[in-house]
């Protein structure tokens, strides 16, 4: 996959890519928000003691730091601060000015559109990693090389 993201520009997804998909231990938010509950997102440790992806971290770091992004989607601030803390500790080589955050997982399209504009570049030039399906569905269908997170596992 390494060969395939050469000269790229990566854009990857954070919950359940970059990290394990679970919140303070569980997936299910008892109706509140996704995999957290509002208090958790509000107030508690919901994202930090998240385990990262080890496939992941490898291939990262094997990567062009100025080509790698993060788009992940949030909620809260307190959520923003606990996952810029995570990446800081797991992905240091992630540059902060690359970290994009946008608040619902519909808007990532928009950003790789913008991202695009704003770098100069084409969208042949850019990857998209996720474990959303329908996210990735849409970027591609859009014109963008989109990969499921389970492409990088071996």
């Amino acid at each position: 996959m390494i060969k395939k993201l050469k000269n790229k520009y990566i854009f990857f997804d954070l919950d359940g890519t970059l990290s394990e998909y679970r919140f303070n231990n569980h997936v299910s938010g008892k109706n509140d928000w996704g995999g957290q509950t509002f208090e958790e997102l509000f107030f508690g440790n919901v994202f930090i003691d998240n385990r990262p992806l080890k496939t992941m971290v490898d291939l990262i770091r094997n990567l062009d730091p100025n080509k790698v992004y993060v788009l992940g989607a949030i909620t809260t601030n307190h959520e923003i601060d606990e996952k810029y803390e995570w990446l800081q500790k797991y992905y240091p080589f992630i540059k902060r000015e690359n970290i994009i955050f946008v608040a619902d997982a519909t808007l990532k399209l928009v950003a790789l559109e913008e991202y695009t504009k704003k770098l100069g570049i084409q969208k042949e030039d850019v990857v998209f990693v996720d474990d959303k399906h329908s996210t990735i569905r849409k970027t591609e269908e859009a014109g963008f090389t989109s990969y499921h997170v389970t492409s990088f596992m071996e």
